[in-house]
């Protein structure tokens, strides 16, 4: 049994990659909604699928991880366990814009592309490099 943390695009397709492999999966996301950073044409897909792949919590809030799974509060600040041999991270990212203001004078031509700015997806960062590699 499997909780996947984290309801973002990354959390649901493990989530449904999981449960196609025979894992029993609950999703847990702090949000309202599932995969908001999904591609608004394959969401709707991706949203069907993963609620029939996985038992999904949202408007929930991870606690810990115990030896016996998730230790979780719910929207009306209950906490409860959802019982789990594995926990799997996917709860998202943070940009790191202090690492790269310390990089800055390093180099004569220093451009911050993809994460390094803003979290986003491949599609964005490719085309911000893309981008950038026209005004070499």
């Amino acid at each position: 049994k499997v909780v996947v943390l984290g309801g973002g695009l990354a959390g649901c397709e493990t989530a449904i990659h999981l449960a196609r492999d025979g894992h029993e999966v609950e999703l847990v996301e702090m949000r309202h909604e599932l995969a908001v950073d999904a591609n608004i044409r394959h969401r709707v897909i991706l949203l069907e699928t993963v609620e029939k792949s996985a038992k999904i919590h949202v408007d929930t809030k991870a606690v810990k991880v115990t030896a016996e799974g998730l230790v979780c509060q719910g929207a009306d600040g209950k906490e409860f366990t959802i019982q789990a041999d594995t926990v799997l991270c996917a709860a998202g990212q943070r940009s790191r814009l202090k690492t790269v203001e310390e990089l800055r004078d390093t180099a004569p031509y220093v451009v911050c592309v993809g994460d390094c700015n803003k979290v986003a997806n491949i599609t964005q960062a490719t085309a911000q490099g893309y981008h950038v590699a026209l005004h070499i």
